[in-house]
């Protein structure tokens, strides 16, 4: 039996049999202590201090040939596989204590911060975030899971459940490649030796055996390596125990200071084999001024070794939360948590128990809300917003704060875009339904256009949803594959070049989804919507005046009479289904929460009729598939790769609106953290298409991988991206570009640039350009 002690070295015992029993006390760095107590009816306070352990080298054979540290690490090494397979397969208790804390936040969000969240002071440092978890784990190497949550405790939150289970428990050191972010080399991986320096810094005799205390460090600061100590028992050559840090730079996560491991590994006397006890992370992570630090500790024990698991152990429930699991009192968490509490932990418990129920009286929302819903003279312009807490009512009207929809374009001039939203419900669990109403007015088409959609969710577990949309709007002829709007406004405002061509749809949708089972996911659409062309009304421009804009006709781009196509009107009715190979769930009493698996692919097919009503020689068919995958190979980086095919059927006469379009980039602009579904020359309309398509791209970013083992230039951390896009329809030549490009471009934290050196390969013609990614505008998209 054993327990541990939190942040401030206490512990407790709340299960010790009656009688004299010896209590061990062991901690990394310092040296056992054996003592004897009584057990009684009365509680028993005991106060130890540990001394610092002795430096004992003496039946360590030191020559010059070898250092004995690497001597140690050998076996380990040579060992590794037949010690991690002692511990494959196997039953067990877990429990896992969550904390995040916040430091300093600046002066205004510290005011907000005091009066939202209980448990921060006036400076905006205080706890954010305490759980625990109670659980029964079944786990099989190398990531087989399956956990039930028996008792789950958010403090402040007595409806809540924790995100603390065992998902992302399995940090193991036996792994070449410990699974944090871009993979972390074990510092007892098969290539280890070409990574990491070691000093032994003594031994010591522990229950028998002797334990060597090793201090690893990385050769080279920027690769994906931990600093610290790890501790290897002689003959068997297993772990320990381990304590090791590593900054976030040398995982290229720029918001992570620092993160602390930390794991202890106990004598299973009935198992004959050792099993980790215990396991801390903490971590630092600052960014924008923001501070905060957290730790997640966590216990494993009972262990039961299971040869063969029964059938459906494993199954695409990862972690089950039981129903009631977050209903338990004190007196269940008194006796089951083996850690104790520190005396921050019992005050946050205690202050934000207390605060909950004060925040969720009826007095206490009517006043928020009072305050929130008062009227200002300048809301009509600036926006306003109202709610009612109590139902879970939310209206929202954005005015001059909806500045980011403001956008130019040469159809429509400068087009301002007011808002009015309305919700009810819980955006996180349950129903909620939503109203979004956007009216845009051009001022050079001098049209105002209205659209809005309505969406109920109808629950939580397979998240059915039915939305209904409806209204007019300038719909660009590639919706979705071409620039920004933000990105077209600088390049028509400042060299008129405008890359944006619209045309007039109103339309009716009625649209249905919902997952079926964990990893599919089904959509069932149909839509009425009358199709018209438009055509420039502004030359406007800051620059380049005497230049005329591109038409608004993609065939034809100095026609400015011709239309792309004539006006018209169709019925479209369109199935599509997703799955996710692999694709794992956290099963909530309220709420399934679904888990990528990377490992996996990503298929979609869709399959879309379409009726026109004006004409039938322009009615047709469609059918398209896609294969996507994004998959980490430890620290030699991450390959995305993509397929995307499709075919028409009857489709000879079909209005431009209705061709395959591809994502291509005439701006020279980057917007997404990779391209993985996009073109890096391609003009927008060059290769649209009404008959059948194949397109392939690939990246690999190697991360550091390379340029770490640089001198200098690692100081940069960069990261080397080579790519690969491919395109063929029945009219053309296949158009191929080839990329390399530097990724992680920056200082400090802020990395938020890549560029990209492209050639363009079509009709035995070779183009070179250059792509520069401003990753951070994606959050615009």
């Amino acid at each position: 039996m054993g327990t541990s002690t939190n942040a401030n070295g206490e512990f407790s015992f709340e299960r010790l049999p009656k009688g004299r029993q010896t209590l061990i006390f062991k901690s990394l760095g310092y040296q056992t202590y054996y003592t004897e107590v009584d057990i009684c009816e009365k509680k028993i306070q005991i106060d130890i201090l540990l001394e610092e352990e002795m430096s004992s080298l003496e039946e360590v054979v030191v020559t010059n040939r070898e250092n004995p540290a690497i001597r140690i690490i050998k076996q380990a090494i040579r060992h590794r596989d037949e010690n991690g397979s002692k511990i494959d397969s196997y039953r067990a208790d877990f429990y896992s204590k969550g904390l995040m804390r916040v430091e300093n936040l600046p002066k205004k969000m510290a005011r907000a911060g005091a009066e939202d969240i209980p448990g921060l002071d006036s400076t905006g440092s205080g706890i954010i975030y305490l759980s625990e978890t109670v659980s029964k784990i079944s786990f099989k190497k190398p990531n087989k899971l399956y956990e039930e949550v028996i008792a789950s405790k958010v403090s402040g939150d007595d409806k809540g459940f924790s995100f603390n289970t065992a998902i992302g428990a399995n940090i193991d050191f036996y792994s070449n490649t410990v699974g944090l972010w871009n993979g972390v080399i074990s510092p007892i991986a098969y290539n280890a030796l070409s990574y990491y320096n070691y000093t032994l810094i003594n031994s010591r005799e522990e229950d028998g055996q002797t334990v060597f205390k090793i201090k690893v460090a990385p050769k080279r600061d920027k690769e994906p390596t931990v600093d610290g100590l790890i501790y290897i028992v002689e003959d068997s050559w297993e772990i320990y125990a381990v304590d090791f840090s590593l900054p976030g730079y040398r995982l290229q996560q720029p918001v992570l200071d620092t993160l602390q491991i930390t794991q202890h590994y106990a004598w299973n006397h009935k198992d004959q084999r050792r099993t980790k006890s215990f396991q801390r992370l903490d971590f630092k992570i600052s960014f924008f001024g923001i501070k905060a630090s957290g730790n997640y500790m966590q216990n494993f024990s009972n262990y039961e070794f299971v040869k063969v698991f029964p059938k459906g152990t494993f199954g695409n429930t990862l972690t089950k939360i039981n129903k009631g699991s977050n209903l338990l009192d004190s007196a269940y968490w008194n006796f089951a948590r083996p850690v104790e509490l520190t005396k921050d932990e019992r005050r946050d418990y205690a202050l934000k128990d207390s605060a909950q129920a004060v925040r969720k009286s009826k007095a206490y929302l009517d006043s928020v809300d009072r305050s929130k819903n008062k009227f200002n003279p300048l809301d009509p312009i600036m926006g306003y917003s109202y709610q009612n807490s109590e139902n879970q009512i939310k209206i929202e009207y954005l005015g001059l704060n909806n500045v980011t929809k403001a956008s130019f374009n040469a159809v429509q001039g400068f087009t301002w875009t007011a808002s009015i939203n309305a919700s009810v419900g819980a955006a996180d669990t349950g129903s909620f339904s939503n109203l979004r109403n956007d009216f845009q007015y051009g001022f050079s088409d001098k049209k105002l256009r209205f659209n809005a959609t309505y969406e109920h969710r109808f629950n939580t577990k397979n998240y059915a949803t039915l939305a209904l949309n409806f209204g007019n709007r300038a719909t660009p002829f590639n919706d979705d594959q071409g620039p920004l709007p933000l990105i077209n406004n600088i390049t028509s405002l400042f060299f008129k070049d405008s890359y944006l061509q619209f045309y007039q749809r109103e339309q009716v949708r009625l649209r249905y989804t919902q997952h079926m089972g964990v990893p599919f996911h089904i959509m069932l659409s149909a839509a009425w919507a009358n199709r018209s062309p438009l055509f420039n009304n502004s030359n406007y421009s800051f620059f380049r005046k005497e230049r005329n804009y591109v038409s608004n006709n993609p065939l034809a781009p100095t026609n400015y009479i011709e239309p792309a196509f004539f006006a018209n009107r169709v019925l479209e009715a369109e199935v599509g289904l997703r799955w996710a190979v692999g694709q794992k769930a956290v099963d909530r009493p309220d709420a399934t929460l679904l888990l990528r698996d990377m490992r996996y692919p990503l298929i979609t097919v869709r399959y879309k009729q379409a009726l026109n009503l004006t004409s039938s020689g322009m009615s047709y068919q469609l059918l398209q598939g896609s294969i996507a995958q994004s998959r980490q190979f430890g620290h030699f980086g991450m390959l995305s790769a993509r397929i995307n095919a499709g075919a028409f059927f009857n489709a000879e006469n079909i209005p431009f609106t209705d061709y395959k379009h591809f994502s291509g980039n005439q701006t020279h602009i980057g917007t997404t953290s990779i391209y993985d579904n996009t073109f890096l020359l391609l003009p927008y309309y060059s290769h649209s298409t009404n008959k059948g398509y194949v397109e392939f791209h690939a990246e690999q970013d190697f991360k550091g991988y390379l340029f770490n083992k640089i001198p200098v230039v690692q100081e940069l951390q960069w990261g080397l991206i080579a790519g690969y896009h491919f395109l063929h329809t029945p009219d053309r030549r296949p158009y191929q570009e080839v990329s390399v490009g530097i990724d992680n471009i920056g200082w400090g934290k802020y990395r938020l640039l890549r560029v990209d050196y492209v050639h363009a390969i079509q009709d035995k013609a070779s183009i070179p350009g250059v792509v520069v990614g401003l990753k951070f505008l994606n959050i615009l998209n």
